[in-house]
């Protein structure tokens, strides 16, 4: 678990710590290498020991100290053993960031009940579950004894989906765990920053270039490259997992403090709501 020196000017999280679920892979590695690159201690989460070797690479990489912490968040105890191992090696958490989640694509009639249990689970009650859990832990407001209002405070920021908003179709399990993260961030924006001194924001993406994005379209890869560039209107047909992880940053910037209870769609321009 080394770290390596920052530049505190260069380094506005500086001081900070911040949980990232799923963070072996993907998306998940972006925002975990761009918040460290910040200036943040990171904890990193993987759900399985045969990843460990991969999330602990990842760790590797990052420039400041890092602790990975194996918890399936599918399931009802690894919200809490990944909340407690944080505390445990950091004191204190400044931003969450519930990422993890399953990708089932189908249409409703070849879709299984099988497949909507384990997407909930995972995509919907996992982010329950970990925001629930490391809610006691995070740090308040301070007065900043101007009218501009108070200094710090705590981030929660969950990744959603473009696909709450304007879903496809064969999207309809994963458009549903995505839709009630779309609400819950409404609800816990109102209801956590008075008794927390934390906000609570969502990122959106669209489609998002990666290999997990390719396995799931396979043969018709091509095909779906081609109608989604035709119809963005910025260059490019798919966005990147480095993207995302700028969005959180700005999110989990100190600076970001008044910015509460947005839902950011990254698709550029594809998808508006």
């Amino acid at each position: 678990m080394k770290s390596v020196q920052t530049n505190n000017n260069l380094a506005p999280l500086q001081g900070k710590t911040a949980i990232i679920s799923g963070s072996s892979s993907g998306i998940g590695v972006a925002i975990a290498r761009e918040l460290s690159a910040r200036g943040a201690s990171v904890v990193l989460n993987y759900p399985w020991e045969s990843l460990k070797g991969e999330c602990e690479a990842v760790g590797e990489s990052l420039a400041t100290p890092w602790l990975a912490v194996c918890a399936d968040l599918s399931t009802l105890k690894g919200p809490k053993k990944l909340v407690a191992e944080a505390v445990a090696r950091f004191g204190h958490i400044d931003i969450l960031v519930n990422n993890a989640g399953w990708v089932p694509m189908a249409p409703l009639w070849e879709a299984e009940p099988e497949s909507w249990e384990r997407a909930m689970n995972l995509n919907a009650r996992g982010y329950f579950l970990l925001t629930k859990e490391v809610l006691p832990h995070l740090t308040p407001y301070k007065p900043s004894g101007a009218m501009s209002g108070a200094l710090g405070g705590s981030r929660i920021i969950c990744i959603g989906s473009a696909s709450s908003r304007t879903p496809e179709p064969g999207q309809g399990v994963y458009a549903a765990t995505k839709g009630a993260i779309d609400a819950m961030i409404r609800v816990w924006a109102r209801e956590l920053p008075p008794k927390y001194g934390c906000t609570v924001n969502g990122v959106g993406p669209g489609p998002i270039l990666n290999q997990n994005f390719v396995d799931i379209l396979g043969d018709s890869y091509e095909t779906v490259r081609q109608e989604v560039e035709q119809a963005t209107p910025c260059e490019g047909a798919f966005g990147s997992a480095e993207d995302v992880a700028w969005a959180v940053a700005f999110l989990a910037d100190e600076r970001s403090r008044w910015i509460n209870g947005e839902y950011m769609i990254l698709s550029g321009g594809t998808y508006m709501s």
